[in-house]
């Protein structure tokens, strides 16, 4: 079955497996955000911690039923980053990372942390380097799963702070650590303030991407292309605004990273399914890539993704095989690897639907 979504209950549950059985990558997640609640709740008793009228796992449990942007930053800054208080905590992080990694059967990821909240609460970058690159090659040993990371500079601190981050990351080198992205609130300030941290990234052939477009119009988005001229684009949600900076995308090829259920919970420019942006973006030639955000805070997973895209008709099964396609190859891998991974993955595929 590969042409337009017929679904029925049998046919998703199916279809969820053979998603399951293939092996995929993931390029737009945040560490904190695959954190358990569980895991957090474990720190806030082991570190003696009250704040936000948090007393118990259950209050903890309503600050993360989000609904804004705003409610989502706040409760990443000032509930999940205020629970770590030394760099042995960061463990916590790493295991739920693997567990969810395994879970959905991603084989290679990227993923995003900010360090600047652990530093305020005194940790030691150099430190923290050392608990990402240890807790990346015990997943790797272990699971054989690969990880890699993108520190997150951050638009909510300001351009000194994103330049004092880049220049940590160029003085405490680590395999592991490979770039970095601009995350962190839009409206704390336009794409163009963070023009000479992203130049100094190229200068240091060290990868670079940025969030835009996911609480700012189309305008941010051009701003981030023409200042910034990342990578990647995450999110870029609001360039449906905009046919022109479509076409401008998807010439250039800039893979755009897409979060469906994160842009539902924000709810900024996005209220169903069946009106989010990422078909046009597909149909416009634009590079989509899917990926989940942050799966602990949305409730949702790399698979979670493709399925609601496909129980919901957006996507036909070969369509979303070319989408855990775009996400390979949008990776920062060599050629060599992605070409391997995607034969594999497309071999499975192929295997698994025959007699679908």
């Amino acid at each position: 079955m590969t042409g337009p979504n017929t679904d029925n209950s049998g046919q998703s549950s199916k279809f969820r497996e053979i998603l399951l059985s293939l092996p995929k990558t993931e390029i737009h997640l945040h560490l904190e955000g695959l954190v358990s609640v569980d895991s957090i709740w474990a720190l806030w008793e082991k570190n003696r911690l009250v704040s936000g009228g948090i007393r118990t796992k259950e209050d903890l449990l309503r600050r993360f039923q989000i609904k804004t942007l705003d409610e989502f930053l706040d409760v990443f800054i000032n509930i999940i980053q205020y629970s770590f208080r030394t760099e042995d905590d960061l463990t916590y992080l790493i295991n739920d990372a693997g567990e969810y990694l395994k879970k959905n059967n991603i084989v290679y990821s990227e993923i995003f942390f900010a360090p600047t909240k652990f530093l305020i609460s005194g940790l030691s970058f150099p430190k923290i380097v050392e608990i990402l690159t240890e807790g990346a090659n015990l997943i790797l040993n272990k699971h054989g799963i690969e990880i890699k990371y993108l520190i997150d500079v951050s638009r909510t601190f300001g351009p000194e702070n994103a330049m004092k981050n880049l220049n940590l990351v160029l003085e405490h080198k680590s395999d592991a650590i490979i770039g970095i992205g601009l995350g962190g609130a839009e409206k704390s300030g336009p794409s163009r303030n963070y023009e000479k941290v992203f130049q100094k990234a190229r200068e240091h052939g060290i990868h670079f991407v940025a969030h835009s477009g996911e609480d700012m119009g189309c305008e941010e988005i051009g701003d981030a292309i023409n200042y910034l001229n990342p990578e990647r684009i995450g999110h870029g949600t609001s360039a449906f605004q905009n046919q022109k900076l479509m076409e401008i995308i998807a010439d250039c090829k800039t893979p755009v990273e897409v979060c469906p259920t994160s842009n539902l919970f924000t709810r900024k420019f996005v209220t169903n399914i069946e009106n989010h942006p990422v078909k046009q973006f597909y149909e416009n030639n634009i590079f989509v890539t899917i990926n989940s955000d942050d799966p602990a805070l949305f409730s949702t997973s790399l698979v979670d993704e493709y399925m609601l895209l496909y129980k919901n008709g957006i996507f036909s099964q070969n369509e979303i095989l070319g989408l855990i396609k775009n996400n390979i190859y949008a990776a920062f891998l060599t050629e060599d690897k992605k070409n391997s991974l995607w034969e594999k993955c497309n071999t499975i595929y192929d295997i698994q639907t025959k007699h679908f």
